[in-house]
């Protein structure tokens, strides 16, 4: 939503403070494309883009998954805070919402028969699955620039790579010498 608006906004804005170039939506979707065009990107890099993005995403995700359940470390972080006052009420609260989706997770047939998580804990996969999407929510602002720089490195290493493959001489393996 950040990128819609700033969009929509930084035209009109910066027509006030004097700039030159052509207001509103379109003289901002110009300035983004080219930007994109002086780093050497075109719509056509977009899809490799999003791919590599969602891979990294997806990777992202299921390692800190894993890392959460078997660190576990809501357990680490509970300790401390188990003598506070209101304490009990929380773990009430969070013992009831463990047996509903204890109920759930039995409920999924499929999840049995998925060889990584055969013989995991329901209860644990829950809470760690929990606990990395805590941690995943409060990196965001870091990893969300991160995953869209690598993005960018890979989309030009793949254009470079194409380009000095299209530039090589043919082979000539083939050619009898004179």
């Amino acid at each position: 939503m950040g990128l819609i608006t700033s969009l929509i906004f930084a035209g009109p804005i910066s027509a006030l403070y004097g700039a030159k170039q052509e207001g509103g939506i379109r003289g901002s979707v110009g300035r983004v494309t080219d930007y994109f065009h002086e780093k050497g990107l075109s719509a056509k890099d977009l899809p490799a883009a999003l791919i590599f993005h969602e891979v990294i995403s997806v990777g992202f995700a299921a390692f800190t998954w894993t890392v959460c359940y078997g660190t576990q470390p809501s357990v680490h972080i509970a300790k401390p805070l188990a003598g506070l006052p209101g304490a009990t009420k929380v773990a009430k609260a969070f013992d009831r919402a463990l047996t509903f989706s204890d109920k759930k997770v039995a409920a999924m047939g499929w999840l049995k028969k998925v060889p990584v998580v055969r013989n995991a804990s329901p209860r644990r996969l829950t809470i760690s699955l929990a606990e990395s999407l805590v941690f995943r929510g409060s990196v965001k602002p870091i990893t969300f620039g991160v995953k869209l720089y690598l993005s960018y490195k890979f989309v030009v290493w793949g254009k470079n790579r194409m380009n000095s493959h299209r530039n090589a001489p043919a082979c000539l393996s083939l050619a009898l010498p004179p």
